[in-house]
């Protein structure tokens, strides 16, 4: 599917704690694709992150935390 020209995705952020991405690499590990597509369509958006975190410092995108977890995902060059 390809997406349309000028459809940009909101900026929302999420908070993932390290064992959400444990569980997620375990998931993986088992091929449970199941459970990884619910857990990121059940990901609530925080609002006014900026005011909780220090998001230049401590903060990872999700390609960031899946390049530095070592997976190649198809169709990302």
């Amino acid at each position: 599917m390809k997406i349309p020209k000028g459809f940009s995705l909101p900026e929302e952020h999420y908070v993932i704690s390290e064992t959400d991405i444990v569980e997620i690499l375990i998931a993986y590990n088992n091929q449970d694709y199941e459970w990884i597509i619910y857990f990121f369509e059940s990901l609530i958006p925080v609002q006014n992150i900026k005011n909780h975190f220090n998001t230049e410092e401590q903060t990872y995108t999700f390609d960031e935390v899946i390049k530095m977890a070592g997976i190649k995902l198809q169709g990302k060059k």
